[in-house]
């Protein structure tokens, strides 16, 4: 029976009560939680472990909305490179939160107000929605999203002369999409001839894997924020965040040949709900694993402390104006970077933006 299936057996009257009466100052998991962990481990391989059930919201405020005219608009439009008539416009994006390996959703989460637009994009499977709040609302506008999933430590059992005697099976779509050349993603010659000679006596993919892994542990130092985003500041700094740990991984698998592609959300329990990104690679026997290059014991393991909400970067969107750029707004040529609370093109109108991140309720087994 599957995960799903285990959880479709239980009582949606336990499930409402144990989702609603519980705050995650209580340290132990009651009666009904302990029976819904306990189903979700059913059926699960000895690489999951530590089941945490959690119950979350993430709200996105915008106040204040205030639309300019006549010449304090033209005079905002020009200063962002946006046509003088360009009426006030305002856009957000946000990922959905869904099921992945190491995260299934339960059925009582809510999105209010409803999206205008909910669609998949046609790359990574991001399931994006999208409000368009100067139609949808005259007033503030509040986004808020409640949620309860199932997380697990995940540490998959990789085999690695399995891996090197299947790799010609990797598809070639996922050959073609993650060891490409993409923005923040470049390949140069200085960062290709410090791959070659790092990996020239390792042979087996998954150890090539892990040897880029340690050299970016070696060689980066943790700031925030970086000067500047994108692998090429990465390598040339060796400082950065976890997104540029994860950029300059990422490339030096890509250039390895080893498929590699970015994961995005949160640090995700009551004393830390942070942002953050780490990596994935792809394998022909498991598929995707996880690998975060900022973690000490980040390679080929994901603990269940994270939510996550998107997969890749550049991440193409729907409804995105073509006025909209970097310089004015988080999309530009119908794509943002990556997407962790939301995404927002705007012009013509000044507001004051929040956003907040509320773990509800923790809890694992005892």
């Amino acid at each position: 029976m599957s995960l799903n299936n285990s959880l479709l057996r239980l009582s949606p009257l336990l499930i409402f009560i144990a989702f609603t009466a519980c705050s995650h100052r209580s340290a132990r998991p009651n009666s009904e939680e302990i029976l819904i962990l306990q189903s979700a481990m059913k059926n699960l391989s000895s690489e999951y472990s530590n089941p945490r059930l959690v119950t979350g919201e993430l709200s996105v405020s915008v106040k204040n909305i205030f639309k300019l005219s006549n010449d304090a608009l033209i005079e905002s439009n020009q200063n962002k490179s946006i046509q003088d008539e360009q009426p006030p416009a305002l856009h957000i994006w946000s990922s959905d939160i869904r099921d992945y390996p190491t995260q299934r959703v339960l059925s009582e989460s809510t999105i209010q107000p409803e999206p205008a637009h909910r669609f998949d994009d046609s790359e990574y499977g991001n399931q994006i929605l999208y409000w368009n709040p100067l139609v949808q609302h005259e007033a503030d506008f509040t986004i808020s999203r409640k949620f309860r999933y199932i997380t697990y430590d995940y540490r998959p059992d990789v085999d690695k002369v399995a891996e090197r005697r299947h790799w010609n099976q990797i598809p070639q779509d996922i050959l073609d999409n993650y060891t490409r050349v993409e923005r923040f993603l470049e390949q140069d010659d200085a960062l290709i001839d410090t791959v070659f000679r790092l990996l020239e006596n390792i042979a087996d993919p998954v150890s090539q894997a892990e040897a880029i892994y340690n050299w970016v542990q070696r060689s980066m130092t943790y700031i925030y924020p970086p000067e500047q985003r994108g692998v090429k500041n990465a390598f040339e700094t060796l400082k950065g965040d976890c997104g540029q740990y994860s950029a300059l991984f990422m490339t030096m698998c890509r250039i390895a040949g080893i498929p590699a592609r970015q994961q995005s959300g949160f640090n995700f329990v009551p004393e830390n709900t942070g942002a953050h990104v780490w990596s994935e690679i792809y394998l022909p026997v498991k598929g995707w694993v996880p690998v975060d290059a900022t973690r000490k014991n980040g390679f080929l393991f994901l603990d269940n402390k994270r939510l996550i909400t998107s997969i890749g970067l550049n991440i193409p969107l729907q409804h995105t104006p073509s006025w909209a750029t970097f310089g004015n707004s988080e999309v530009e040529d119908s794509r943002t970077d990556f997407m962790q609370m939301y995404t927002l093109a705007s012009c013509g109108i000044e507001a004051t933006y929040s956003s907040t991140r509320r773990v509800l309720r923790s809890v694992e087994l005892p």
